[in-house]
C-alpha cells in the first residue's frame, strides 16, 4: 500500500514537469493539446487513486502518535525495592479502546483494573469472588492475543455508561438508550450483556443445576471455532545394549469444536413490561434459559446445530440381559468401570458417574453384592470435604445428576455414564447479546400489544476421545 503511494507520487511529480513544459511552448499543435489531454486525465486517475490510500497512511500515522503517547499508556517507575503504578481510570479514551489504539499489554491492565473495581462494589453489578478470579484468569492466562480480546470485550460491556444504558434499555428499550445501543454492540439495535453477568465469561458466578460445567474443561474463544490438539502420547520399550531405539513419536491429532448458536425469545404484555422489574429479572431468567438448555446438549445432543453430549460420544458397553426392564444393577456398574481405561481412571482424572435421578435411586436401592446390606450408592453428607458440591457417590466416585439423560428402562437406553470429565470439553464464544422486539405480531399478522426479548449466544462441546466415557446402555 505504502510502496503503491510513493509510486503514484512519483508519477504526479513527473507529470507535473511535463505539463510545465507544455505551458513553456510558444506555438501550440494539435499534438501538444493531445499530450495536454492525456497528460491532465492521468493526474485525475492518480488523483483519485491516491485519496484512500493517503487517508489510511494518515490514520496509521494517527495510531502510532497516540499508542506511543504518554497518556495512553502505563507507566511504572522502578526503585530497588518497589515498583509504583499509576492508577489510570480503566475506562479513560473508550474510543481508543473501540478502535484498537492502545496496546495489548495496556489494554488488559485497564480490563484487570475494571474487574478489581467491581470485586470492590457492593451493589446490583457486584463481581462475586469466584466471578473475579475467572476473569482474571482469562486475561492472564489464556495467552495475549485471546486476552486481549475479552479484555476490550470486558472494557466494552462494563463501563458505567454502559450499565446505566444497558438498565435503561431493559427498562425502556424504546427510548433513548436504543439509539445509544446501535455504536456500542454489534448486536443491530441491541445489548452485550454487560461482563459482571455474562455467562459467557463469568462462568463460575451462579450456581447451577447443570454438573457439566462445574466438571467439564471449560474453554472460551473470541473466534469462531475452537481448536485444541490430542495425542496417544509416547510408547515405550525395553532394549539391549547397541540396539537402535524404536521411533516412539506421537501421532498428533486436532480436536475442533464449533460453538453453536442457541437463543432464548421472552415476551410480555406492555403492561407488565412497563410495571415490572424486567431490568432486574431478565438476566436471571435468561440464565436458567440458558442452563437449562445446556445441560440437554450436554448430555444428549447430537452435534448437528447443537454441541454434542457425552451419552452421544462416550463408548458404550451392553449392561447384562434384562436389564431394559429393571435398570442398571450392581454387576452392570462394576463392568462399566472396569471396562474404562486405566489412563481415564488414574489420579489426575475427574471421574465422575452421570445419570438421571431415576437411576440414582435404583442403584440406591441395590446392594453391593449379592447378600450385601449396605447400598452401592453412598450419600455425601453436609460439608464433605471430598466433594461438597456431588449429592452422592458410587464405588467413591461423585454421581452427578443430570436430568436429561434417559430416565425410563428400555432396551438400548442409555441410562448411565462414567469418565473422566476433564476430556469433555465446553467452548463459550464470548459475548450473550440480548435485543428488544417492540411490537410481537399474532398469527394474523397484527399486533398483540406485546413486546418480546431476543438473547443469543453461541456455545460447543464435545469429547477430546470416545475412550474417556463408558456409557451403558440396557438389553432385553
Amino acid at each position: 500500500m505504502i510502496k503503491r503511494a510513493e509510486e503514484i507520487r512519483g508519477r504526479m511529480t513527473a507529470i507535473r514537469s511535463d505539463l510545465d513544459a507544455l505551458l513553456g511552448v510558444d506555438e501550440q499543435t494539435d499534438e501538444h493539446s493531445l499530450r495536454f489531454e492525456a497528460l491532465t486525465s492521468e493526474w485525475d486517475e492518480l488523483d483519485t487513486e491516491l485519496k484512500p490510500l493517503a487517508e489510511r497512511e494518515q490514520k496509521i500515522t494517527e495510531i502510532r502518535e497516540r499508542a506511543a503517547s504518554e497518556a495512553n499508556r502505563e507507566t511504572t517507575r522502578p526503585t530497588p525495592d518497589l515498583v509504583v503504578k499509576r492508577d489510570l481510570d480503566p475506562y479513560a479514551d473508550m474510543d481508543s479502546v473501540r478502535t484498537g489504539m492502545v496496546q495489548p499489554g495496556d489494554l488488559r491492565s485497564r480490563a484487570l483494573k475494571a474487574v478489581e473495581k467491581y470485586a470492590e462494589r457492593s451493589d446490583h453489578w457486584q463481581l462475586q469472588h469466584d466471578g473475579a478470579e475467572q476473569a482474571t484468569r482469562m486475561l492472564e492466562k489464556m495467552g495475549p492475543k485471546f486476552g486481549t480480546a475479552v479484555a476490550r470485550h470486558i472494557l466494552t460491556t462494563s463501563t458505567p455508561e454502559y450499565l446505566a444504558a444497558f438498565q435503561q434499555y431493559m427498562e425502556e428499550p424504546t427510548g433513548f438508550s436504543q439509539r445509544a445501543a446501535m455504536s456500542l454492540t454489534a448486536a443491530n439495535g441491541g445489548y452485550l450483556v454487560p461482563f459482571t453477568l455474562d455467562p459467557t465469561i463469568i462462568l463460575t458466578n451462579n450456581a447451577s443445576a447443570n454438573p457439566y460445567r462445574r466438571y467439564a474443561t471449560i474453554k472460551t474463544t473470541a473466534t469462531n471455532d475452537w481448536n485444541g490438539v490430542t495425542s496417544a502420547g509416547v510408547t515405550a520399550e525395553w532394549t539391549a545394549e547397541g540396539i537402535e531405539a524404536a521411533d516412539a513419536s506421537p501421532t498428533v491429532g486436532q480436536l475442533k469444536i464449533t460453538p453453536q448458536k442457541a437463543d432464548a425469545y421472552l415476551f410480555g404484555s406492555y403492561e407488565v413490561i412497563g410495571d415490572s422489574d424486567i431490568g432486574q429479572q431478565l438476566p436471571e431468567l435468561l440464565t436458567d434459559a440458558k442452563d437449562r438448555l445446556e445441560e440437554s446438549a450436554f448430555a444428549v445432543g447430537t452435534g448437528t446445530g447443537q454441541p454434542w453430549g457425552v451419552m452421544a460420544r462416550g463408548t458404550t458397553l451392553a449392561a447384562a440381559s434384562g436389564t431394559a426392564a429393571t435398570g442398571p444393577t450392581a454387576a452392570s456398574v462394576y463392568s462399566l468401570v472396569a471396562a474404562l481405561p486405566a489412563r481415564w481412571r488414574g489420579p489426575g482424572a475427574r471421574l465422575a458417574w452421570l445419570s438421571n435421578l431415576t437411576a440414582i435411586n435404583t442403584l440406591r436401592n441395590t446392594p453391593k453384592f449379592t447378600g450385601a446390606t449396605e447400598s452401592i450408592v453412598t450419600e455425601t453428607t453436609a460439608g464433605d470435604a471430598v466433594d461438597p458440591v456431588a449429592p452422592a457417590r458410587m464405588l467413591g466416585i461423585p454421581y452427578l445428576e443430570s436430568t436429561s439423560v434417559v430416565g425410563t428402562y428400555a432396551n438400548s437406553n442409555k441410562v448411565l455414564a462414567i469418565g473422566d470429565m476433564r476430556q469433555y470439553y465446553i467452548v463459550d464464544r464470548i459475548g450473550m447479546s440480548v435485543v428488544y422486539d417492540p411490537l410481537v405480531l399474532g398469527s394474523n399478522r397484527r399486533p398483540t400489544g406485546q413486546g418480546a426479548w431476543y438473547a443469543f449466544w453461541r456455545v460447543g462441546a464435545d469429547l477430546s476421545t470416545a475412550g474417556a466415557f463408558r456409557v451403558l446402555t440396557l438389553t432385553t
